[in-house]
């Protein structure tokens, strides 16, 4: 116990000298998102939404096992997966999401993304890249048959994720008032990241 005060001090006594003229700018990765819901007959905006999410727990998981093995065999972000949230939610005014969340609470549809579904996109432009940046979109669109139903929760999906529910490694989570989407309506969904 001594030594550890004795080193404490020591310690304390070295660095209090130091006086940083400078403030570290820490970079965090962050979460917004787009959905428009298009009537298919006429094409119009039935509705349209953005806002923010929060990127869950496990997400750093999944970056951390990319970043000590890229030859790991689950791989990045690979699904978007809708849901139309737990019994009981009041549907106008679902749950705040929590970083703990690991899966959707009633998942009902997931999309798959193909190379041409995610971009970099120019922090300065706003404008899709073929230069890699540390903004990424990741875009899906449901066809009038599939993901209707009442949503209020969505999530990115990844690692080890397949086609089937609940799958994979849950990067965020974002719970918002219902969309009630028909088989007359596509919905695209656009997942903004920023490192």
């Amino acid at each position: 116990m001594l030594f550890r005060e004795s080193l404490r001090k020591i310690s304390d006594g070295l660095f209090s000298g130091f006086n940083f003229k400078y403030k570290e700018e820490l970079h965090q990765l962050k979460g917004e998102y787009w959905i428009v819901l298009r009537d298919s007959e006429t094409g119009e905006i039935v509705q349209k939404r953005h806002g923010c999410n929060i990127i869950v727990n496990t997400a750093s998981v999944l970056i951390a096992r990319l970043l000590k093995d890229n030859h790991d065999p689950d791989g990045g972000i690979t699904y978007l997966a809708v849901g139309t949230g737990a019994s009981g939610w009041n549907l106008q005014n679902p749950p705040q999401p929590t970083v703990t969340q690991t899966k959707l609470n009633n998942e009902i549809a997931r999309k798959a993304f193909t190379t041409v579904d995610v971009s970099f996109i120019d922090p300065t432009t706003g404008e899709p890249t073929a230069v890699p940046t540390n903004v990424l979109d990741f875009t899906a669109t449901f066809a009038e048959t599939e993901a209707v139903g009442p949503l209020v929760e969505m999530g990115l999906f990844g690692g080890d994720a397949t086609d089937l529910a609940d799958s994979g490694s849950q990067i965020n989570f974002r719970t918002f008032p219902v969309l009630n989407k028909s088989n007359s309506m596509a919905m695209t969904i656009i997942f903004r990241l920023t490192a």
